[in-house]
């Protein structure tokens, strides 16, 4: 702009001016030359257009938009984890990551050997227990136990109790037969001394006579006084005799009650511990019944079966013949017919401004949003705390997790068959508001001014 200057608006005296401009060089003659109006119009256009685009920058607004650093599909319900009850080893891996799979369809298997024997000894002892209780009745009810012989496992069981009833009874039989004999004994004894006791009384009145015979014939000076003597003393020996079987019958009398007691006590005795015998023999029983309830289910759990139509997300990271930790996950399900949405990874310089409801837009990476389109939704969720580690426990920059519930998708050119499949990748744009172009534009330079030269 050196080079022009505006013209004086009057000219006083044209001639002369004229005529001096006929004396001086061609370069006085252009600086005193008016400006062109073609470059002053510019200069007013380049002022009006930096004028208005400072104003649009004031007034015009953009929105705020925050990008997610990683997503994927995610189902709205849990995944399904299937673990292992206790240690196992890996017998077969039947699918892989990423494949579908069927209701019933398996998954795994573990070794089942520590729950089959699990479940043989428990159904062992319940054979065994039912073969007791068995014995057990028939002994208590007092009648035969001779059960049917079958083919199976229990047969054997069935056999030595048989063989134990059939000791056991001749054992009641040969105690009650030493009982009967000692009563009998001490019945025929009571009926020997009171038949003695009847003789007794006969010849304590023969003695009696003989004596007072003798008495009289000793008074008459006929018999000695030796046989009168010899007499008495025959009678006091009867009646010692006599005296002694009446003690010996008290005594065997109460003898006879005393065995006949302890045949009873013995019987009840007997029932009483068969009874005993029966009542644990029923507590072990159910015991061993829940035992094998939960052995075949620990065997049935060596199986490992989708429980519902899914995608395979994650196997461990074993392989047939591994050792698995009691409750390691094995397999982790997606399910495929459980409502879908995309959680998202925010960084934490980030998750201010981002609130639940705002709008976002979501691009899946399998489908270029140039060409496809995007889905839209809104953020249904946000995480309360930051995390620092991975699914596999590495560490890792901090974010948050947000949850975006999806309300319209919308792909244009991808398969007939395309569905939103759990674990396929995204990106998110979250619309968390507006700001003006002035502020995106002077951002940096306020920041770069703000930070800048602050070196020690």
């Amino acid at each position: 702009m050196g080079l022009f200057r505006f013209a004086p608006a009057l000219q006083l005296n044209p001639p002369r001016d004229a005529l001096l401009r006929t004396f001086q060089s061609e370069v006085d003659e252009i600086r005193e030359a008016p400006e062109p109006a073609q470059l002053r119009l510019t200069l007013y256009v380049l002022v009006g257009l930096f004028v208005a685009l400072l104003t649009v920058s004031v007034f015009m607004r953009m929105n705020r938009v925050v990008t997610s650093s990683a997503g994927q599909i995610v189902t709205t319900e849990p995944s399904i984890v299937l673990q292992a009850l206790d240690a196992s080893i890996i017998k077969s891996l039947d699918v892989q990551e990423g494949q579908r799979v069927k209701r019933g369809q398996l998954l795994a298997t573990l070794d089942p050997t520590f729950a089959a024997a699990d479940v043989g000894a428990a159904a062992s002892q319940i054979a065994s227990l039912e073969a007791e209780i068995s014995r057990a009745e028939a002994e208590l009810a007092g009648r035969d136990f001779n059960p049917p012989l079958s083919t199976g496992p229990d047969t054997a069981y069935t056999v030595l109790q048989r063989a134990y009833y059939v000791q056991r009874k001749a054992q009641f039989a040969a105690q009650l037969r030493a009982y009967d004999e000692q009563i009998a004994q001490n019945r025929a004894t009571i009926r020997k001394l009171k038949d003695d006791l009847a003789h007794y009384d006969d010849r304590v009145k023969i003695s009696q006579e003989i004596e007072n015979m003798r008495a009289s014939l000793a008074a008459s000076q006929v018999g000695s006084r030796l046989n009168l003597l010899t007499a008495t003393d025959q009678r006091l020996e009867i009646l010692r005799t006599e005296d002694f079987d009446r003690n010996a019958l008290v005594e065997n009398e109460h003898q006879l009650a005393s065995t006949i007691a302890n045949r009873d006590a013995f019987v009840e005795q007997w029932s009483g511990q068969v009874s005993q015998e029966l009542v644990t023999a029923r507590n072990t029983l159910d015991n061993a019944q829940q035992q094998l309830t939960k052995a075949s289910r620990h065997q049935d759990l060596v199986r490992l079966e989708a429980p519902d139509d899914a995608v395979v997300l994650k196997l461990a990271k074993l392989s047939v013949g591994s050792v698995l930790k009691e409750a390691d996950p094995l397999v982790t399900l997606a399910p495929l017919h459980s409502p879908v949405e995309a959680e998202v990874h925010i960084a934490p310089r980030e998750i201010g401004f981002v609130r639940p409801g705002d709008p976002a837009t979501v691009k899946l990476d399998p489908f270029s949003f140039v060409e496809h389109g995007t889905a839209s939704g809104y953020v249904r969720w946000i995480s309360e705390g930051a995390f620092s580690q991975d699914d596999n426990g590495s560490a890792i920059d901090p974010y948050y997790k947000a949850r975006i519930a999806f309300s319209e998708v919308k792909l244009t050119g991808v398969p007939k068959s395309f569905r939103l499949v759990p674990g396929m990748t995204l990106t998110a744009d979250i619309n968390v508001g507006s700001r003006s172009v002035l502020m995106y534009v002077v951002k940096g330079v306020i920041r770069s001014a703000n930070e800048a030269m602050r070196e020690p």
